[in-house]
């Protein structure tokens, strides 16, 4: 009696919950435009280039840091 009573519960949250998971994709297709698709991607490309710009300026002034920091030293090569 309770696997029949849990198959069933379970049975019934699937078909519910598939439903709901339907109309919210639904509602969700309709409010998206191809101009808003297109203004989105450009805004995320754009993100992406302005983090990678970021990141390459961060890796040169770190680089410039440990030059600056390291000036005068002498380097001793043992073979």
């Amino acid at each position: 009696m309770k696997r029949m009573f849990w198959f069933i519960v379970g049975f019934v949250a699937g078909v519910f919950g598939s439903r709901y998971v339907k109309s919210k994709a639904k509602n969700a297709a309709s409010q998206v435009s191809p101009s808003q698709v297109a203004s989105d991607l450009y805004d995320g490309a754009l993100w992406l280039v302005n983090q990678g710009i970021e990141f390459v300026n961060n890796l040169r002034r770190d680089d410039n840091e440990a030059e600056q920091s390291n000036e005068g030293q002498v380097y001793i090569n043992r073979e």
